[in-house]
């Protein structure tokens, strides 16, 4: 016995439109190419959507129940009774002179388009399909780095928040944003007192004692130009180094500076002397560059 189209779908007759469509998902769901490794699932698919299409469709639906399905997917000859009621229903719509061969070119035609929508809508499926499985792999993506940002946001969050059980100010939120997070942590930022503490202290105060005892060695005469030499690159490998450290460079090039000045006004040396101008350079030029420095640091 041939299927037809209600049993392809596997409803009753006089199924309802919205039944239609339940089992049309259904069936769809055993037989579409994508979940079923059967050589004809895209043969069954097609007819499934072809049974759909006609059913759905009001005047699809009655013209079928009308016809039967041998007529209706037949190769286009009508029986003599079916070609008696395509003449009537033709008379009656005012279509009356139909031949049964254009009749049957008509049938053919139809078949052929719902053929047509069928494998489009198999296509339209199978496009659906890949594009969810593409928007699941891309939400997976996110919410993995998501969660990789949060894990990271926690590792940088201080012991004393983690022990409380809240968070660090500057970490990530639940969505993680590590831009988010740079910005804080600069914003955040503090460079602490403006005078030295701690170790910084005592590097100022052996710079302090330091510093001249280098200087007058490097210009003394006494030594030898080797040792001389030795010295004047120890004085200004000093300065570089305190440069990168302004809140000791600025004490004590600026302590200098002032020793220097009121030195020269004691002892009455001319600034402008040979002695008065390297006193001078030996203190007030790397203060300036220690006050370019901080500046440039925003100490």
């Amino acid at each position: 016995m041939t299927e037809t189209f209600y049993d392809v779908l596997g409803v009753a007759e006089d199924a309802t439109t919205d039944e239609i469509e339940a089992a049309y998902r259904e069936r769809l769901k055993q037989t579409h190419p994508d979940v079923s490794d059967d050589e004809d699932a895209g043969a069954a698919t097609q007819q499934l959507i072809e049974a759909r299409d006609v059913l759905v469709d009001e005047d699809e639906r009655a013209r079928y129940d009308r016809l039967g399905h041998e007529a209706y997917v037949g190769d286009g000859t009508p029986s003599a009774s079916d070609g008696a009621s395509e003449t009537s229903q033709a008379d009656t719509d005012g279509r009356s002179g139909t031949t049964g061969t254009d009749a049957a070119g008509n049938e053919t035609r139809n078949r052929a388009q719902r053929e047509r929508r069928a494998r489009e809508r198999v296509r339209e499926e199978r496009r659906r399909t890949r594009e969810a499985r593409q928007r699941r792999q891309q939400a997976g993506e996110r919410t993995r780095r998501d969660e990789a940002a949060t894990s990271t946001a926690d590792d940088t969050a201080s012991p004393g928040s983690r022990r409380a059980g809240t968070a660090d100010p500057t970490s990530a939120t639940a969505t993680g944003n590590t831009y988010s997070v740079r910005e804080n942590v600069a914003a955040n930022r503090s460079y602490g007192p403006s005078l030295p503490t701690g170790r910084e202290l005592t590097l100022l105060g052996i710079s302090f004692a330091l510093y001249p005892v280098l200087l007058f060695s490097a210009l003394l005469p006494a030594f030898p130009p080797l040792v001389n030499l030795v010295l004047t690159a120890c004085t200004l490998l000093l300065i570089i180094y305190l440069q990168s450290m302004p809140r000791v460079a600025l004490p004590l090039f600026g302590g200098w500076s002032a020793i220097s000045v009121v030195g020269l006004l004691v002892f009455g040396i001319a600034p402008l002397s040979a002695l008065g101008l390297v006193i001078l350079c030996a203190t007030v030029l790397p203060f300036g560059f220690s006050v370019l420095t901080a500046s440039a640091l925003r100490y």
